[in-house]
């Protein structure tokens, strides 16, 4: 059963020590990092201990795995394969385990899952994957395109899985439309402000080289597109604006889970983005908690050498968000049992 993984990590011990006897230590370190992620995801599909419970309410986890999954924390940088090359001009997409792992969580199979920056599909292809239903809004109609294309190399699970080219201050108008289901999970990554074509400095990023290589260096230059607002309130504004419309459409005790990141524009002020808007959108739902998602194979750039602090930012904080239950008094529900039955009289 082993046999293909087992190789895998020989192969990859393997060409670490070869790198590493011949003095290449930084190839060497990120076979060795390959290694290290290979056995953790060896260990999580080998993990079955625990038990379930019908109690569970929220996923299908059992106790010992429900633990797993509540570190605060967690190393994911995706794999090179989530990505062809059909696909690669998407300038900011996250991996599909990223999502995997709130949709796990959040949701039980056969549940629905909205993703309002739908992107080049990575909550889509995870969703297939998991057997869980999935509506994703994407403005860029390339992107949407893509997305659609990989649920069947995702799995093909034919339950609802539509992607619908649309900007996503529309997504009330088109829940009505067709008549879907309540939502119990909303995960999205949206534009990190107008930051991807803000310019960073005299040393060139991951991000110029794209663009140099013909790659999309923005999203869209759609006026709707939030990614092209400079305005920090107005964007800030629009981006809380959406999720609050999602409200209505979202099961009572739904999640949302919102990923995003503080910028420092080249004013040098950083600016508290995820937290400006957990802080805006508690106003609507409650503010749970926050994953901090790190990345550690990411280019790291001499910014502001040899006179000014700049960090290289490699962590993104997940927002977990939840919509407010509909709670009846004890003595409302005892008027309403009378009304239906003075009713029937």
């Amino acid at each position: 059963m082993l046999t293909s993984e087992i190789a895998t990590l020989n192969q990859l011990l393997s060409d670490g020590l070869g790198d590493f006897t011949q003095g290449n230590l930084s190839a060497a370190a990120g076979q060795f990092r390959k290694i290290a992620r290979n056995i953790k995801q060896l260990e999580e599909k080998l993990f079955t201990a625990g038990t379930f419970t019908d109690r569970n309410t929220l996923n299908d986890l059992t106790g010992t795995e429900w633990l797993r999954y509540t570190k605060s924390w967690f190393v994911m940088d995706g794999k090179a394969a989530d990505i062809d090359e059909a696909i690669e001009n998407h300038p900011g997409s996250f991996p599909p385990e990223l999502a995997a792992h709130f949709i796990k969580f959040f949701t039980k199979q056969g549940q629905m899952i909205i993703d309002p920056f739908m992107g080049i599909g990575s909550t889509f292809a995870a969703a297939a994957d998991l057997g869980r239903q999935c509506i994703g809004v994407e403005l860029n109609p390339e992107y949407a395109d893509y997305a659609r294309r990989r649920v069947p190399a995702a799995g093909g699970y034919d339950r609802r899985l539509i992607v619908h080219t649309a900007d996503a201050r529309q997504i009330q108008a088109i829940w009505k439309k067709e008549d879907y289901p309540p939502v119990n999970l909303c995960i999205t990554s949206p534009p990190y402000w107008n930051m991807l074509g803000t310019s960073r400095g005299g040393v060139e990023s991951t991000q110029k080289q794209r663009v140099k290589e013909g790659y999309d260096e923005t999203y869209s230059t759609d006026p709707r597109d939030l990614g092209n607002i400079d305005d920090y309130e107005e964007y800030v504004r629009e981006l809380s604006n959406i999720f609050v419309a999602l409200n209505p459409i979202l099961q009572d005790g739904a999640h949302l889970v919102i990923i995003l990141q503080n910028c420092r524009p080249k004013d040098g002020v950083m600016r508290p983005l995820a937290w400006d808007v957990g802080k805006e959108l508690s106003q609507t739902y409650i503010l749970r908690q926050e994953f901090v998602w790190l990345q550690d194979q990411k280019f790291l750039g001499i910014w502001g050498y040899p006179t000014t602090y700049v960090s290289n930012v490699h962590h993104h904080y997940c927002l977990v968000l939840q919509k407010k239950k509909q709670m009846i008094s004890k003595e409302k529900a005892k008027r309403k049992k009378i009304r239906i039955m003075n009713e029937g009289d």
